[in-house]
Protein backbone atom coordinates (compact mmCIF):
# COMPACT_ATOMS: atom_id res chain seq x y z
CA UNK A 1 0.00 0.00 0.00
CA UNK A 2 1.14 3.56 -0.62
CA UNK A 3 -0.05 5.08 2.64
CA UNK A 4 3.42 6.42 3.41
CA UNK A 5 3.13 9.04 0.64
CA UNK A 6 2.36 12.66 1.40
CA UNK A 7 -1.37 13.41 1.24
CA UNK A 8 -2.57 16.49 -0.62
CA UNK A 9 -6.19 17.38 0.17
CA UNK A 10 -8.16 19.67 -2.13
CA UNK A 11 -11.68 20.98 -1.75
CA UNK A 12 -12.08 22.83 -5.06
CA UNK A 13 -10.93 22.39 -8.63
CA UNK A 14 -9.13 25.75 -8.44
CA UNK A 15 -7.21 24.55 -5.38
CA UNK A 16 -6.00 21.49 -7.31
CA UNK A 17 -4.85 23.62 -10.27
CA UNK A 18 -2.99 25.97 -7.87
CA UNK A 19 -1.26 23.03 -6.17
CA UNK A 20 -0.20 21.57 -9.52
CA UNK A 21 0.99 24.96 -10.73
CA UNK A 22 3.30 25.16 -7.71
CA UNK A 23 4.35 21.47 -7.60
CA UNK A 24 4.16 20.06 -11.16
CA UNK A 25 7.96 19.78 -11.40
CA UNK A 26 8.15 17.46 -8.39
CA UNK A 27 9.32 13.93 -9.19
CA UNK A 28 7.54 12.55 -6.11
CA UNK A 29 4.29 10.63 -6.00
CA UNK A 30 1.46 11.89 -3.81
CA UNK A 31 -1.94 10.80 -2.59
CA UNK A 32 -4.59 13.25 -3.74
CA UNK A 33 -7.37 13.36 -1.16
CA UNK A 34 -10.79 14.42 -2.43
CA UNK A 35 -14.26 14.47 -0.92
CA UNK A 36 -16.97 12.11 -2.10
CA UNK A 37 -19.95 13.38 -4.07
CA UNK A 38 -22.16 13.41 -0.96
CA UNK A 39 -20.30 16.58 0.09
CA UNK A 40 -21.01 18.72 -2.99
CA UNK A 41 -19.47 21.84 -1.44
CA UNK A 42 -16.04 20.17 -1.38
CA UNK A 43 -16.45 17.60 -4.18
CA UNK A 44 -13.94 17.64 -7.06
CA UNK A 45 -15.03 15.24 -9.80
CA UNK A 46 -12.85 12.61 -11.44
CA UNK A 47 -13.13 14.54 -14.71
CA UNK A 48 -11.91 17.74 -13.05
CA UNK A 49 -9.00 15.86 -11.48
CA UNK A 50 -8.02 14.25 -14.80
CA UNK A 51 -8.14 17.56 -16.66
CA UNK A 52 -5.89 19.23 -14.11
CA UNK A 53 -3.41 16.34 -13.95
CA UNK A 54 -3.11 15.96 -17.72
CA UNK A 55 -2.79 19.72 -18.19
CA UNK A 56 0.42 19.61 -16.16
CA UNK A 57 1.73 16.30 -17.53
CA UNK A 58 0.69 14.18 -14.55
CA UNK A 59 -1.24 10.92 -14.34
CA UNK A 60 -3.78 9.42 -12.01
CA UNK A 61 -3.30 6.03 -10.42
CA UNK A 62 -5.21 3.71 -8.20
CA UNK A 63 -7.91 5.14 -5.94
CA UNK A 64 -8.35 4.06 -2.32
CA UNK A 65 -11.00 4.74 0.32
CA UNK A 66 -9.60 6.99 3.03
CA UNK A 67 -12.70 7.14 5.21
CA UNK A 68 -16.47 7.36 4.76
CA UNK A 69 -16.28 10.89 3.35
CA UNK A 70 -13.07 10.93 1.31
CA UNK A 71 -11.01 8.98 -1.20
CA UNK A 72 -7.34 9.22 -2.02
CA UNK A 73 -5.71 8.61 -5.35
CA UNK A 74 -2.11 8.10 -6.36
CA UNK A 75 -0.86 10.93 -8.61
CA UNK A 76 2.56 11.59 -10.13
CA UNK A 77 4.33 12.93 -13.19
CA UNK A 78 3.60 10.90 -16.31
CA UNK A 79 6.55 8.74 -17.32
CA UNK A 80 6.35 6.11 -20.08
CA UNK A 81 2.72 5.06 -19.71
CA UNK A 82 0.62 4.36 -22.78
CA UNK A 83 -2.00 6.94 -23.66
CA UNK A 84 -5.58 5.73 -23.88
CA UNK A 85 -7.97 7.13 -26.44
CA UNK A 86 -9.96 8.93 -23.75
CA UNK A 87 -6.82 10.61 -22.38
CA UNK A 88 -5.74 11.65 -25.88
CA UNK A 89 -9.19 13.13 -26.47
CA UNK A 90 -9.04 14.90 -23.11
CA UNK A 91 -5.67 16.43 -24.04
CA UNK A 92 -7.16 17.61 -27.35
CA UNK A 93 -9.95 19.37 -25.41
CA UNK A 94 -7.40 20.95 -23.06
CA UNK A 95 -5.45 22.25 -26.06
CA UNK A 96 -8.60 23.67 -27.69
CA UNK A 97 -9.62 25.39 -24.46
CA UNK A 98 -6.12 26.79 -23.92
CA UNK A 99 -5.69 24.98 -20.59
CA UNK A 100 -2.82 22.63 -21.49
CA UNK A 101 0.26 23.91 -19.67
CA UNK A 102 3.80 23.87 -21.14
CA UNK A 103 4.73 20.93 -18.88
CA UNK A 104 1.74 18.98 -20.18
CA UNK A 105 2.58 19.81 -23.78
CA UNK A 106 6.17 18.65 -23.22
CA UNK A 107 4.88 15.28 -21.97
CA UNK A 108 2.56 14.95 -24.99
CA UNK A 109 5.39 15.82 -27.38
CA UNK A 110 7.66 13.25 -25.69
CA UNK A 111 4.93 10.58 -25.95
CA UNK A 112 4.50 11.29 -29.65
CA UNK A 113 8.27 11.07 -30.14
CA UNK A 114 8.73 7.80 -28.19
CA UNK A 115 5.63 6.06 -29.54
CA UNK A 116 3.58 5.82 -26.35
CA UNK A 117 1.02 8.37 -27.64
CA UNK A 118 -0.56 5.82 -30.00
CA UNK A 119 0.72 2.55 -28.51
CA UNK A 120 -2.53 1.72 -26.73
CA UNK A 121 -4.80 1.82 -29.77
CA UNK A 122 -5.28 -1.95 -29.86
CA UNK A 123 -6.53 -1.76 -26.28
CA UNK A 124 -8.86 1.14 -27.10
CA UNK A 125 -10.44 -0.89 -29.92
CA UNK A 126 -10.60 -4.02 -27.73
CA UNK A 127 -8.52 -5.96 -30.24
CA UNK A 128 -7.94 -9.44 -28.84
CA UNK A 129 -4.26 -10.53 -29.03
CA UNK A 130 -3.67 -13.95 -30.59
CA UNK A 131 -2.24 -15.51 -27.43
CA UNK A 132 -5.23 -14.43 -25.35
CA UNK A 133 -7.69 -15.50 -28.05
CA UNK A 134 -6.14 -18.97 -28.06
CA UNK A 135 -6.25 -19.22 -24.28
CA UNK A 136 -9.88 -18.05 -24.16
CA UNK A 137 -10.84 -20.56 -26.86
CA UNK A 138 -9.17 -23.40 -24.95
CA UNK A 139 -10.99 -22.48 -21.72
CA UNK A 140 -14.38 -21.91 -23.38
CA UNK A 141 -14.21 -18.32 -22.15
CA UNK A 142 -14.67 -16.46 -25.45
CA UNK A 143 -18.42 -15.97 -25.05
CA UNK A 144 -18.06 -14.71 -21.48
CA UNK A 145 -15.27 -12.37 -22.60
CA UNK A 146 -17.40 -10.98 -25.44
CA UNK A 147 -20.26 -10.29 -23.02
CA UNK A 148 -18.12 -8.53 -20.41
CA UNK A 149 -18.30 -4.75 -20.15
CA UNK A 150 -15.96 -2.92 -22.55
CA UNK A 151 -14.35 -1.03 -19.65
CA UNK A 152 -13.53 -4.32 -17.92
CA UNK A 153 -12.09 -5.84 -21.11
CA UNK A 154 -10.01 -2.68 -21.65
CA UNK A 155 -8.59 -2.92 -18.12
CA UNK A 156 -7.75 -6.60 -18.62
CA UNK A 157 -6.04 -5.92 -21.96
CA UNK A 158 -4.09 -3.06 -20.40
CA UNK A 159 -2.99 -5.36 -17.56
CA UNK A 160 -1.93 -8.02 -20.05
CA UNK A 161 0.01 -5.48 -22.13
CA UNK A 162 2.06 -4.35 -19.13
CA UNK A 163 3.63 -7.78 -18.58
CA UNK A 164 7.38 -7.23 -18.73
CA UNK A 165 8.36 -10.82 -19.59
CA UNK A 166 6.86 -13.50 -21.83
CA UNK A 167 6.50 -15.78 -18.80
CA UNK A 168 4.44 -13.15 -16.98
CA UNK A 169 2.32 -12.56 -20.08
CA UNK A 170 1.61 -16.29 -20.41
CA UNK A 171 0.69 -16.49 -16.73
CA UNK A 172 -1.71 -13.56 -17.13
CA UNK A 173 -3.24 -15.09 -20.29
CA UNK A 174 -3.87 -18.28 -18.34
CA UNK A 175 -5.38 -16.37 -15.40
CA UNK A 176 -7.66 -14.37 -17.71
CA UNK A 177 -8.75 -17.47 -19.63
CA UNK A 178 -9.39 -19.44 -16.44
CA UNK A 179 -11.54 -16.65 -14.97
CA UNK A 180 -13.52 -16.16 -18.20
CA UNK A 181 -14.00 -19.90 -18.59
CA UNK A 182 -15.50 -19.93 -15.09
CA UNK A 183 -17.64 -16.88 -15.89
CA UNK A 184 -15.83 -14.67 -13.39
CA UNK A 185 -13.94 -11.40 -13.37
CA UNK A 186 -10.32 -11.20 -12.31
CA UNK A 187 -10.14 -9.73 -8.84
CA UNK A 188 -7.95 -6.76 -7.91
CA UNK A 189 -7.17 -5.46 -11.36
Amino acid sequence: MVLHLEKIQVETEAELWRWLDQNHQSSLSYLLVTWKKADLARYVSREQVLDALLAYGWIDGRRYALDEARTMQLICQRQQQKWTKTYRERVDRLILSGRLKPSGLAVVDAAKANGTWLSGQDIDTLELPEDLHGALSASNGLDWWAGAAPSYRRNVLRWLSTAKTEKTRQKRCHEIAHACGAGQKIKNL
